[in-house]
């Protein structure tokens, strides 16, 4: 074959393969084509399925849209919504533009002039986005659909997104003719799914509110602005609330449950121009709460229908009762901690300029079921110079218990039955209360006004100081308490030259120019026993000594705690006397008064403790005479007058039942009729 015939054929060849590439291409457009057309006319259809759904549920639940459209993109357009709800409230949306979750796009939606009205207020969001959320067409039905027999908590568990977040937030509603209104600003939630939101936030807030401060109609109104910092929420169980309002305790819900988990509320300040109010952070670690018998919704009704519950019927006045208790017994764990209060506000009756400051470090609440514990450090409070501080206040094991179960019996009762109710019944739980730190100085209010010489011109104040104070008021029975302690450490009072009282003025002269005083009281009843045991009652001077007495009282009953006023004092009459001790200790008193007695008769300090001890002897030792059953004691009494130290004395009833308050009663206008009644012991050391 020639050249030119080798290249004509060559020619051939490269052209067939260019005619085929171009039909492969052709064949490739016309598919795209195709995919296209096809495509379209998917979308097409799904814009007029999707739009037609959307309208229908809307119309379901009895709303209404200006406009239902979705575009080529799988996004859906609505304008002017309108949505009523059950209680009467109804719900404007201006835009709504979403999309569905659709192949490998998630869900979006982004809201804008949104206002819920209710009875309480309006609720108004101008612009809120929620990101890659599940919006499926079946989850989209059973969320919002009219036909749904989902409950609200399930189709609040439905709910999926990672992200929904509104720049703000405003509440408003009218009170007594004036607008309150709070808004938050930059409201974010995350991590939305199976009911619980895992992260809350807000950036902050600012509210303003109306308050009357004349206290009548017509007066004059102020206003109450605020503002609040950063605010952050963990673990929220959204479906678990929809769920306490909607729906009552099922075979299930047995124990409570966490609604919301650590809580942070920052930088409080509240204003209204002459007083503020503020504290640096609120925040909690959570709360537990368990389901009601009934949807909480319902009850809310029941009792808001309710004018005036006093003068119910005594089954629908419990009634009544039992709803208001089943509120409270919602909560089963809560806790609560206040950082940094601080108050700035005018004398209420002092001069103009005069101002009150209160601050407080921290204050700490603890609930429990119906029982309490709570702790306050750093309390302090004053104007100008005078003021009290607190270093630490604390209660502990405070129940209301038994005032609701009270309350709960009484109000069943009519009048009738109501006079022989036993209101001891209603006290709580005090548990025991804890002051530690007192610190005072204050104006002297009785010298306040009163005539005073040139050298009282100075204004006398009251200065005060407490190391610790406890108050335990434990194991009630109908209310009154069992067990109780009463104990207090170093009350300081210093004993200034202007002060003429006789007991403070002798105290000046034996060289004290302060007070520093302790005292306990502690008993307890023991039941299986039938006694009431007085451990201590004491009480003790420093660099002066004290005294404590403590016993044995048998024939208590529980007649003596029942509530009933004839019974108790029935119950007074079977108390007898077991057992008694007395100490007596000196811790300077008697040195003292030795050197003051001997300085105000020319005499020395052995000259005036040698007269005195005789004479005190002798006198002794001519009662002794005369009633030699009281010898030991007596010699132990001389003793201790001599030599201060400690005398103790203990006096035990010779019967094991003790003596009766009967004997007691004839043996008044001659106690020595006893001393046969009774075995004494008496020593000094």
């Amino acid at each position: 074959m020639g050249r030119g015939e080798a290249g004509s054929g060559r020619t051939i060849v490269v052209g067939q393969a260019e005619a085929a590439t171009g039909k492969k291409r052709r064949k490739a457009l016309w598919a795209a084509v195709a995919v296209i057309a096809i495509t379209a006319a998917g979308m097409a259809g799904y814009k007029t399925i999707v739009e037609n759904r959307v309208s229908r549920m809307i119309a379901e639940r009895g709303g209404k849209a200006g406009s239902v459209e979705a575009d080529f993109l799988g996004r859906i357009h609505l304008r002017d919504v309108a949505l009523p709800l059950k209680d009467g409230s109804d719900v404007r949306i201006a835009a709504v533009d979403g999309r569905p979750s659709i192949f490998f796009l998630q869900g979006m939606l982004e809201v804008s002039g949104l206002e819920l009205k209710t009875a309480f207020g309006t609720v108004s969001v101008p612009r809120a986005v929620v990101e890659e959320a599940d919006f499926d067409r079946g989850t989209l039905e059973q969320m919002f659909g009219g036909k749904s027999e989902l409950s609200i908590s399930k189709r609040v568990e439905l709910f999926t997104a990672r992200r929904i977040s509104a720049p703000e937030i405003v509440f408003a509603q009218i009170v007594a003719g004036t607008e309150q209104k709070l808004i938050y600003r930059n409201v974010v939630s995350e991590g939305i799914a199976d009911g619980r939101i895992a992260r809350y936030s807000a950036s902050g807030s600012s509210f303003e509110v109306g308050v009357d401060r004349s206290g009548g109609e017509g007066g004059r109104k102020n206003r109450v602005a605020g503002s609040i910092g950063a605010v952050t929420a963990q673990d929220i169980d959204a479906a678990y609330l929809a769920r306490l309002y909607t729906e009552k305790a099922g075979p299930d819900d047995n124990e409570a449950k966490p609604v919301y988990g650590p809580i942070s509320v920052k930088d409080i300040a509240f204003s209204d121009g002459e007083a503020s109010f503020g504290y640096d952070e609120v925040r909690s670690s959570g709360f537990s709460m368990r389901m009601p018998a009934e949807p909480l919704v319902e009850t809310l009704e029941k009792l808001k229908s309710v004018s005036a519950p006093d003068q119910l019927p005594p089954a629908e006045r419990q009634a009544y009762f039992n709803r208001v208790l089943s509120i409270i017994d919602m909560t089963k764990k809560a806790d609560m901690e206040m950082l940094g209060l601080t108050i700035d506000a005018p004398m209420k009756d002092g001069d103009e300029g005069e101002r009150i400051k209160v601050s407080i470090d921290r204050l700490a609440l603890e609930v429990d079921g119906r029982k309490l514990d709570g702790t306050l450090n750093g309390l302090s409070m004053g104007e100008g110079a005078d003021y009290i501080k607190v270093s630490e206040a604390s209660i502990s094991g405070f129940s209301w218990n038994s005032t609701l179960e009270g309350l709960q019996r009484m109000v069943a009762l009519d009048e009738r039955q109501r006079e022989n109710f036993p209101f001891t019944t209603l006290l709580p739980e005090f548990g025991t209360v804890r002051l530690a730190g007192l610190d005072a100085d204050l104006p002297d209010t009785e010298t306040e006004g009163a005539e005073s010489d040139a050298q009282d011109s100075v204004p006398r104040r009251v200065r005060f100081s407490l190391k610790d104070y406890e108050l335990a008021l434990t194991k009630p029975r109908n209310g009154i308490p069992t067990d109780i302690r009463i104990r207090y450490q170093d009350l300081t009072l210093p004993i200034p030259e202007h002060m003429h009282d006789e007991p403070f003025a002798q105290l000046r002269n034996l060289g004290f120019n302060e007070l520093v005083l302790s005292s306990n009281i502690e008993a307890a009843w023991d039941e299986p026993s039938q006694t009431l045991v007085i451990g201590d009652i004491s009480t003790r001077g420093k660099d002066i000594g004290g005294f404590s007495l403590s016993g044995l009282l048998g024939g208590v009953s529980g007649d003596f705690f029942s509530g009933d006023e004839a019974k108790m004092r029935a119950a007074l009459f079977g108390l007898t006397a077991r057992e008694a001790k007395l100490k007596i200790e000196d811790k300077g008193l008697a040195a003292k008064a030795i050197r003051a007695y001997a300085e105000q008769n020319d005499m020395t300090e052995d000259q005036a403790r040698g007269m005195l001890t005789m004479t005190a002897s002798v006198a002794l030792q001519q009662f002794a005479a005369q009633e030699p059953r009281l010898q030991d004691v007596l010699d132990a009494a001389s003793q201790f007058i001599a030599k201060p130290g400690m005398f103790t004395l203990t006096v035990k009833s010779k019967s094991a039942n003790g003596i009766g308050a009967l004997e007691f009663a004839v043996a008044s206008q001659n106690p020595l009729l006893l001393l046969d009644r009774v075995d004494f012991e008496a020593t000094a050391e």
